[in-house]
């Protein structure tokens, strides 16, 4: 059975949290910017099934999203670039929720000053519009800030360690740095109610293997039979979290995290991409094979992979946060859904 068939989504804690502190129970009203994404998809069904009024704001840049027509949000078309529409649609928003940015490493490589100028600029515009209104806002970040993780689980406080400019790969990586590094000076100097999350690898149905997404492309490759392709060694790992899982944990900071201090969002499971592959083959029932491939053969020689992603939850553990899906389970729901439905 569908995870989502096992465990209907349940209303956002904020909802009640914010309720009390704005306006006494009653509806609530969120600006999700890059709403029509993966995560802001699924984050906007649950806001909507609480009861909460929905601003979707998104310029479609990473395709259109049809399912969400059929929701009670309002969707505007625009870019977060835009500084008069965004301050516009922050009026009577008692939280933003900033998603925006350019999806998937392959895009991220093929446009790096969109990819900047989208965290700078656009992050920017969002935060100055937070501000202006006492709007509080909650910043996505990502585990790629931390770069050239030596040392797993990695802290909020790790250091930071980028590769060279000359390389596009860390374009997304110094994007997201730069949008931290925005939102904590706009605490510090403006007292902006702000707050961060750094995701590891969000899964779950809806994600797109066009993005360049590991677990929609394998699990595609192999319900229809294909060789899944695995770059370099197959030994790199990530640790993955499930949708429910990541939402809980963006509400849990909402409701509970410290205004400019940052939260790690993941599971804890670490596995090697070959494993994951070999998990979905078995999983799925495939007899697809499994090829491995060189990063010089996907990606240009400027190409960097971090070899190991695993965070360390504590800071978020202590705010109630607990992973409610093993990898298995999350892997099973994702593929339920693909078999219904596809990748829509």
């Amino acid at each position: 059975m569908c995870i989502n068939g096992c465990r209907p989504i349940t209303g956002f804690m904020g909802d009640s949290y914010y309720g009390e502190k704005r306006r006494g129970g009653a509806p609530l009203r969120y600006l999700i910017t890059g709403g029509a994404g993966f995560i802001g998809t699924h984050l906007t069904k649950r806001l909507l099934n609480a009861g909460d009024d929905v601003i979707i704001l998104d310029d479609f840049s990473a395709g259109e999203a049809s399912h969400l027509s059929m929701l009670p949000a309002r969707i505007i078309k625009g870019s977060v670039l835009s500084a008069e529409l965004v301050s516009e649609i922050t009026t009577d928003c008692d939280a933003i929720i900033h998603l925006a940015a350019v999806v998937g490493v392959r895009q991220a490589m093929n446009r790096t000053l969109e990819t900047l100028t989208v965290s700078f600029r656009g992050t920017e515009n969002v935060l100055q519009a937070a501000t202006d209104t006492g709007t509080e806002i909650f910043i996505a970040s990502s585990s790629a800030v931390y770069g050239k993780i030596k040392d797993v689980p990695v802290t909020e406080e790790a250091d930071c360690l980028l590769g060279s400019s000359d390389k596009p790969s860390w374009t997304y990586s110094a994007g997201k740095l730069v949008e931290e590094h925005l939102a904590t000076a706009y605490h510090r100097e403006f007292g902006t109610e702000v707050k961060i999350g750094r995701f590891f690898n969000v899964i779950g149905p809806h994600q797109r293997s066009a993005h360049g997404m590991v677990v929609p492309t394998f699990i595609n490759r192999a319900l229809r039979g294909e060789p899944l392709i695995v770059y370099g060694t197959g030994h790199q790992t990530r640790t993955f979290a499930y949708i429910e899982d990541a939402l809980d944990g963006l509400e849990l900071i909402l409701s509970k995290g410290k205004t400019g201090t940052s939260y790690n969002i993941g599971g804890t499971e670490e596995v090697t991409i070959q494993a994951l592959a070999d998990r979905i083959i078995h999983l799925t029932g495939s007899s697809s094979p499994i090829r491995t491939v060189q990063y010089t053969e996907a990606f240009d020689e400027q190409f960097e992979e971090t070899l190991r992603r695993m965070p360390d939850i504590s800071r978020l553990r202590s705010l109630g946060y607990e992973p409610q899906f093993s990898l298995d389970q999350a892997l099973a729901g994702i593929i339920c859904h693909f078999r219904t439905w596809g990748e829509s």
